[in-house]
């Protein structure tokens, strides 16, 4: 809050100063219009100006920057504490014109000596006062709204305050400007401001678009700059004060003046040159808005130093001024130089731009009325109402206008609006089109309005083959992600009140938007063609959505179709898995109890072979509880002791054979004992049925470079069917096989993180199970070291 108080007071301070000040400067310049003058212009300490037109007598008869003048009509011009030395100049000729005199005549010290002159009493003509009065009056008003608008926008912010106190002092200046030559009221702030601009260019020009180095690391330097500026416009002050000539002191701004607005112009180029990307696309907005008019009133301030007239670039340095800032503030609006973040209010951007234009109005009028020798006060007194009447009935009937003959331009906004919010609610294909037609017959009063679909597989042929009959073909030279809406007659017999504009998508027709003739016979207007292209390729976008979004159901359904699918497979594999792990458990319990229903005796290693079933089924029975893979539990175990438990549970199938095992009695294996029991009985149980009656079947255990090698063969035919398919579920080659014994088999593998692969050699079918180096040992002694 209180921020917001301080930025009020001192903008209300800015404004209240303004006011003062441009009063007090453009009632001074109102009392010169047609004002007898002597044919030149000349500044406090009685020296020549250059501020002047080249026709006047003054400088037709040889005056220039910086002759002197000494004496007027035998008044000596002399400066003593407090008065100016051209005030006797001034009083001489006002004397002179009150007398009905023609001239003065005046003694001029120049370059060559003393010189007696002879000046005539003319009127202050229109084409100098708007020049050098008028005209620098509105574009202070200018600066001063420039500062204005960056002071409010950011008043803490470096670059505002920068940019706002060189606005400032540039509106003191040229308020103060033609005062310093004719009437003399506001000299001090033209000493202030003749000091400070410069300084205030200086400082700007090294913070735009921000701050250079030597800024952002030492801030103490631009302070300096201002203070500098400061003690010379105290010196100036000073000087007058003490009744001093203040010649040389202005020389001194003047040189600063040239230098500081070269300097300005200089660095932005140098920057522009050195930037990239977005930086460089604002610094070449800020090029175009300020360096050229500042090298422009650079060159003039040298032309006067000179003692060349300030006419010649006069024609294009006001001009330009009065462009500086405003395109100045639309550059650092456009790219919030100003670091406001803040919203650009539309309404009163017109508001400001409407103030300007009728300002423009009465300046225009008024000058015209001075060119036909009407007097200025009373064209300003018509000019102003008449400007703000007529603005306000152009905007009046403009809008009447719109309302009456344009109704899409009047409707655009809110119709627009109304149909993305429809449009956002519904996601078919057919209530699209129907928000559409009635978004459409809502504004525009005609006989019908139809929105007709194109199927998409039939709008997808290549070349618009596929299209509906009669329906215009997508255009070959489409590219993607274009939204074309063509305006046509609907039928080639149709009248050409009718429209009919195809609706496509990414070279895709989607529909066709079809509108009957106007009530009453009227004619379509382009309003009405721009708010129906805009609502075709609204449609476009609902269209293509509700297609993919209809597309993305569909997927949707499939593939919660397919995940129960997948979760049914997925139950019945799982007991299958669990039928096919019990089965060698039950045989081995049937060969038992066949046995003890013979009174036959069990030995001790079938005891606990059964034993550990009775557990694994067990386990097998919790593990069920999470219908998920269960978690290996792996410890040492001899590979001997591994394929022993095999052979036992398939002892039924093998009959009077034996497993040829080549295994060393010191293998030792981490692992799951469960699950690799289940990997070795799934192996040796398929080549056993590969193998036939009179096969041979082996177990070789092999040390290798990387591990080990759990080697199963058989001298079985061989792999008949698709390799490839080996290990998938459910395959199988055998009449009453499930085709998941080495689909199990695999995942056991593979969840060890061990590998396993088929081969054919030297008559006999392997399984290759390798085994890293981190899961084998070879003796007991290894593994406790």
């Amino acid at each position: 809050m209180p921020a917001i108080e301080n930025r009020r007071w001192l903008l209300a301070v800015v404004v209240l100063a303004a006011l003062v000040l441009g009063g007090s400067g453009m009632r001074s310049a109102l009392s010169w219009y047609e004002r007898p003058f002597p044919g030149v212009l000349v500044d406090p300490d009685g020296v020549v100006s250059s501020v002047g037109l080249p026709s006047w007598e003054g400088f037709q008869k040889g005056l220039r920057y910086p002759d002197r003048v000494v004496e007027v009509d035998g008044w000596r011009l002399e400066s003593t504490a407090g008065r100016y030395r051209a005030g006797a100049w001034d009083a001489a000729v006002e004397r002179a014109a009150r007398e009905g005199r023609r001239s003065v005549h005046a003694r001029v010290e120049t370059a060559e000596g003393l010189r007696d002159v002879e000046l005539s009493l003319v009127p202050f003509d229109a084409l100098a006062w708007w020049f050098y009065a008028g005209g620098l009056m509105v574009v202070a008003s200018l600066y001063v709204g420039a500062a204005l608008i960056a002071l409010s926008a950011s008043p803490h912010g470096k670059l505002a305050r920068a940019f706002a106190s060189a606005a400032l002092f540039a509106a003191l200046f040229q308020f103060a400007l033609f005062d310093y030559h004719s009437s003399r009221h506001l000299v001090p702030f033209f000493h202030v401001a003749y000091a400070l601009v410069p300084m205030s260019f200086f400082t700007l020009a090294l913070r735009l678009p921000d701050d250079v180095p030597l800024i952002a690391r030492y801030p103490v330097f631009a302070r300096i700059a201002h203070g500098l500026g400061g003690l010379l416009a105290a010196a100036l002050l000073a000087s007058h004060a003490m009744g001093w000539t203040t010649v040389a002191l202005r020389s001194v701004c003047a040189i600063l003046f040239v230098a500081s607005f070269f300097f300005f112009a200089t660095t932005l180029i140098l920057r522009f040159a050195a930037a990239e990307g977005d930086r460089r696309r604002t610094l070449r907005a800020l090029l175009l808005a300020m360096a050229p008019p500042h090298v422009v009133i650079a060159l003039g301030f040298m032309l006067a130093m000179l003692g060349a007239p300030a006419s010649t670039l006069a024609w294009f340095a006001i001009p330009a001024l009065a462009l500086t800032p405003v395109s100045s503030v639309v550059a650092f609006i456009r790219y919030d130089l100003w670091g406001s973040r803040a919203l650009l209010s539309r309404p009163l951007t017109r508001v400001i731009i409407a103030c300007m234009m009728v300002a423009l109005t009465v300046i225009l009028c008024s000058a015209c009325a001075g060119y036909a020798g009407l007097p200025l006060l009373g064209a300003i007194k018509v000019a102003a109402p008449a400007a703000v009447v007529s603005a306000a009935l152009v905007v009046f009937a403009l809008g009447a206008g719109d309302r009456k003959l344009f109704p899409a331009r009047a409707e655009y906004k809110p119709t627009v609006e109304q149909l993305s919010e429809e449009l956002t609610l519904v996601a078919d294909p057919d209530e699209v089109a129907f928000a559409v037609e009635r978004t459409v017959a809502r504004w525009l009063s005609c006989e019908r309005v139809t929105f007709r679909r194109i199927a998409v597989d039939a709008a997808d042929g290549a070349d618009g083959a596929g299209a509906a009959p009669g329906e215009p073909a997508p255009r070959a030279d489409e590219s993607s992600g274009e939204r074309v809406i063509e305006v046509e007659p609907s039928e080639p017999s149709a009248s050409a009140s009718e429209l009919s504009l195809t609706v496509m998508f990414r070279g895709r027709l989607l529909g066709v938007l079809e509108v009957g003739k106007k009530r009453g016979g009227a004619l379509f207007t382009s309003e009405d063609l721009d708010l129906l292209r805009t609502i075709g390729n609204q449609a476009a976008l609902a269209m293509a959505h509700a297609h993919s979004y209809a597309e993305l159901e569909r997927r949707r359904r499939e593939q919660a179709a397919a995940w129960r699918d997948e979760r049914a497979a997925l139950i019945e594999t799982l007991a299958a898995e669990i039928t096919h792990e019990v089965r060698y458990p039950i045989n081995f319990f049937r060969s038992v109890f066949k046995r003890g229903s013979k009174n036959q005796s069990l030995d001790a290693e079938e005891v606990d072979i059964g034993c550990e079933e009775v557990e694994r089924l067990e386990r097998l029975v919790m593990g069920l509880r999470r219908v998920t893979h269960r978690k290996l539990e792996r410890r040492r175990l001899a590979v001997e002791e591994l394929v022993g438990r095999a052979e036992m549970l398939l002892r039924d199938q093998l009959g009077k054979r034996r497993i040829e095992a080549r295994v060393s009695a010191g293998a030792r294996l981490r692992c799951d004992p469960d699950q690799a029991t289940q990997v070795l009985v799934n192996l040796l149980s398929n080549g056993l049925d590969a193998a036939g009656d009179k096969g041979t079947i082996g177990v070789v255990w092999e040390t290798t470079e990387s591990g080990a090698e759990l080697v199963v063969w058989d001298t079985g035919p061989g792999i008949s069917g698709d390799a490839s398919r080996l290990f998938a579920p459910w395959y199988t080659t055998k009449p009453r096989g499930t085709g998941l014994g080495l689909a199990i088999t695999h995942r056991i593998v593979r969840a060890h993180g061990w590998l396993i692969e088929p081969e054919r050699r030297d008559g006999t079918t392997r399984f290759v199970i390798s085994i890293p180096a981190a899961d084998v040992s070879m003796t007991a002694e290894e593994e406790v070291a």
